[in-house]
């Protein structure tokens, strides 16, 4: 558990994402290839397919880049700018919102220096009994604990003591929130939560179940297992700033309440997980999630009433205003082996009491977010009675065109038909009335999240949800148009490029057969081009390796090559007599 001295080198690296650093410095986005990302030209050598990124190791390498062909973030800034490593050092720490020590204290961030001291402090031994406590009773790994930004709080005056020997003002303390009444005699654990930049944006603390047994009931309010340090404000979810850097294959992002269960799942490798502090979807936090690589939501939050009726509130809300996200959700429904007339409440107490397999399970078997919308409004209401279904008729409506996928639209039709005994059909004809009407005479108008119950609608003036969500669609309809095109025009701007050197370097040789031949090849290149601009772009890849492989006067071998490429991606008859009539126009 000792604490050395703060590298900056190590600790800038590890608030950087390697892959999105490169993608904006670049203008590229990189593809999926298994567990890495692949570049489609390498931004030093040119080569294609050749340039590949590991971000869970935060490396980078090209194979066909000569000598040192990869490394860290710092190694591939000081090659794209020609800088050295302090000068990226310096942009990075920049770009990650990191102070990087000096001389004056002013020039440091005083919370990274209580978080290191607090890190330092496990050491001490008072702090015996929460250390235990974590590692030993919640059964959580040493090595997350200590990665992930766990400290002890003890002796709150040694604390302030410390921090103003380092040069920190009483008033810089107090802003950090550590003066917080119980933080350093009942909290002792101090939980770090960073920003999605990576700034430690501030601070909660926990109890240990041996402090939280000696509260005496009239106690318990005023002294609650987890407390937010005074001024806390975040712009993103718990670990979030660590999860993006690990997104799985499958860009799967589970949501968890509490900080103790999103460190309990990172301690059984579930690293794609993040806690939102409770139940509250706080402001920034869509944003937060927008600007990752993760495609899909789940929310796994507390089997409790407060947390169902959180899932309540957030379906509607992410659907409504982040569809880009494909949701699901997931509960904990095990009963205590201890007490088995109580459900288990939580991923921690899950994972403690029956492993984690079991989560991985529950995990593993999501329901898609609007038929369990729909299966948690009929629970609490009777969809017998013309009110109650007229209500949820009402809701469906309203999330309607957010819901693009017709399986899930068919699922929602007959968990409604079975509660209500109609036919899917008519259900079907009055939900899409429904939605229309909303759209044209303004019913049914978008609520505020902190609604207790989203399936009771209110009316806030017009709302254009459903035309919102179809132009949502044309918008993405076109980029991805745009992208693709751009594509093209890339290619051929690359084949146009490639075409000319490789001519005239022929051509001052003489070698007018050779022009000939790269000539047919290229002409084969655009036409494969208007079908497959994939498979286009890697004929240019492959011609520019024969070259780049070849002197001039390798004359048999460039022959032999570029041979093999026409015959490969050889044209019809009728293509290939006029390519060879207007080869025998050009000797």
């Amino acid at each position: 558990m000792k604490q050395g001295s703060v590298n900056p080198f190590e600790e800038v690296k590890k608030r950087v994402d390697l892959l999105g650093l490169i993608e904006k410095w670049t203008g590229a986005t990189a593809r999926r290839s298994g567990k890495n990302y692949t570049l489609s030209r390498c931004p030093f050598c040119g080569g294609h397919g050749c340039f590949s990124i590991t971000p869970e190791k935060q490396l980078y390498h090209c194979f066909q880049c000569p000598g040192k062909a990869g490394g860290d973030v710092f190694d591939f800034l000081c090659k794209l700018r020609g800088c050295d490593k302090r000068a990226a050092l310096e942009e990075l720490a920049r770009e990650a919102g990191y102070p990087l020590p000096s001389s004056r204290a002013s020039g440091r961030d005083i919370r990274e220096a209580i978080l290191s001291q607090a890190k330092e402090d496990w050491n001490l031994p008072q702090a015996r009994d929460a250390w235990e406590y974590l590692t030993q009773e919640r059964r959580l790994s040493p090595d997350v604990l200590k990665a992930h930004d766990v400290g002890y709080l003890g002796d709150r005056s040694r604390l302030i003591g410390i921090l103003k020997k380092k040069g920190f003002t009483y008033e810089e303390i107090t802003n950090t929130g550590i003066l917080t009444k119980g933080y350093g005699d009942f909290y002792e654990i101090l939980f770090g939560w960073r920003a999605s930049n990576g700034t430690l944006g501030g601070f909660i603390a926990g109890a240990t179940k041996a402090g939280l047994k000696k509260l005496k009931p009239e106690e318990e309010e005023i002294y609650p297992k987890y407390k937010n340090a005074a001024g806390f404000q975040v712009d993103s979810p718990y670990n979030l700033y660590y999860a993006k850097r690990r997104v799985p294959d499958d860009a799967t992002l589970v949501i968890v309440e509490g900080v103790l269960d999103c460190l309990q799942m990172l301690s059984h490798g579930l690293h794609n997980t993040i806690a939102l502090g409770g139940t509250a979807f706080k402001e920034g936090y869509g944003k937060a999630l927008e600007a990752t690589r993760f495609e899909r939501i789940i929310l796994l939050l507390d089997s409790d009433r407060p947390g169902r009726q959180a899932v309540l509130r957030l379906i509607p809300f992410l659907m409504r205003n982040h569809p880009e996200f494909a949701l699901y959700v997931t509960e904990i429904t095990a009963p205590d082996p201890n007490d088995e007339t109580r459900t288990i409440k939580d991923p921690d107490e899950l994972i403690v009491k029956l492993g984690a397999e079991v989560i991985r399970k529950v995990i593993g078997h999501p329901v898609k977010a609007g038929p369990w919308l729909v299966l948690a409004m009929r629970d609490q209401h009777d969809m017998k009675n013309p009110l109650d279904r007229d209500r949820i008729f009402q809701e469906v409506a309203s999330l309607w065109g957010y819901v693009p996928d017709e399986v899930e639209r068919k699922e929602i039709l007959r968990y409604l038909a079975d509660g209500s005994e109609l036919p899917q059909e008519d259900i079907r004809k009055t939900i899409e009335r429904l939605a229309q009407r909303a759209l044209t005479i303004g019913t049914g108008g978008e609520r505020d999240l902190s609604e207790a119950n989203p399936s009771r609608a209110k009316e806030k003036g017009p709302s254009t949800e459903t035309e919102s969500a179809e132009l949502r669609r044309r918008i993405d309809d076109l980029k991805a148009k745009n992208r693709d095109l751009a594509k093209k025009n890339k290619v051929l701007v690359q084949a146009y490029a490639a075409i000319v050197l490789q001519a005239k370097e022929l051509s001052r040789s003489g070698l007018l057969w050779h022009v000939n031949r790269l000539a047919e090849g290229h002409v084969k290149l655009l036409k494969q081009l208007r079908r497959d601009p994939v498979k286009a772009q890697s004929m240019i890849g492959r011609i520019n390796e024969i070259f780049e492989a070849s002197r001039l006067n390798h004359l048999e071998r460039i022959k032999g090559e570029i041979e093999a490429l026409c015959k490969e991606n050889e044209p019809d008859a009728g293509e290939r007599a006029h390519a060879e009539a207007k080869g025998t126009e050009s000797h």
